[in-house]
């Protein structure tokens, strides 16, 4: 069997298990293991708004609807905060997510403006969208990628790269679907895997496949890191062996491609 499907199918199994481990405790255990804990673990936050009012979404992104407003004067509670997002409590029970750029002018009990802390690495576990750029050697010829994740645990993340090398001998286009382990997302420099599958588009005359294929399938298996700057920015290099696969029914004439790719990524 060829090593790269037995390399591929074991990480496979591996990325499902790792990833799914939460999973397997009580809803509310894994959602407790999505959000942040606190905005000081083990200490609860009160503010009173200082703003004419504040609104409460129903989740921490501007696309959620708001459904509550708390007006200037009360004080409310912060239970967790997800990157530039805060979850409050209502003194009359009701929660809902406010943003950073509302919650900047907000006062404690006894006066003081309540400071904001910037983005760190610690706040990464807590993302919920990456986009980044990066650029790199696609089997000796210049690629360049641009991708979009979302993270569907801290440990995992879904992501869809688009990406296009230009050779002197070819040219070729793809697009592909990953799953990315990351066991250690809070530290600077945070190692992951990558599983794939995509597609790839080849101009005619092209050596990397049969000629005469122009479309063809493959899977992609990979390893890199991602080093944490400042506030929500990344440094990100990944290294990927790719597999694609022959169209031909009467030949097996797979091909193994490498790719490395270094590029810039921003969570929030």
């Amino acid at each position: 069997m060829n090593p790269f499907v037995v390399i591929l199918v074991s990480s496979l199994v591996l990325l499902l298990a790792a990833a799914l481990r939460p999973a397997l405790a009580a809803t509310e255990d894994a959602e407790i293991v999505r959000e942040s804990t606190a905005v000081d673990p083990g200490e609860s936050v009160r503010v009173r708004i200082a703003d004419p009012f504040i609104e409460l979404h129903t989740g921490p992104a501007s696309g959620y609807p708001i459904y509550h407003v708390v007006d200037r004067g009360e004080e409310v509670e912060i239970l967790r905060r997800r990157t530039d997002w805060f979850k409050l409590r209502t003194a009359d029970g009701k929660e809902g997510w406010a943003s950073r750029a509302q919650m900047q002018q907000t006062l404690l009990p006894g006066g003081e403006q309540f400071r904001l802390s910037d983005r760190t690495e610690a706040d990464f576990p807590q993302r919920q969208w990456v986009l980044g750029v990066t650029g790199g050697e696609f089997e000796s010829a210049p690629v360049f990628t641009f991708f979009g994740a979302y993270a569907f645990t801290p440990n995992l993340s879904g992501e869809v790269h688009f990406g296009q090398s230009v050779g002197d001998v070819s040219s070729a286009t793809f697009w592909k679907a990953n799953l990315v382990m990351q066991p250690m997302p809070e530290v600077k420099y945070s190692p992951y895997l990558t599983l794939g599958l995509g597609r790839i588009e080849v101009s005619p005359g092209a050596t990397l496949i049969v000629a005469g294929d122009e479309t063809n399938t493959f899977a992609q298996f990979g390893v890199g890191f991602q080093r944490y700057i400042s506030r929500s920015f990344m440094l990100r290099f990944e290294a990927n062996e790719y597999v694609i696969f022959s169209a031909s029914n009467t030949s097996d004439d797979n091909e193994e491609v490498n790719e490395w790719k270094f590029g810039f990524a921003v969570f929030f």
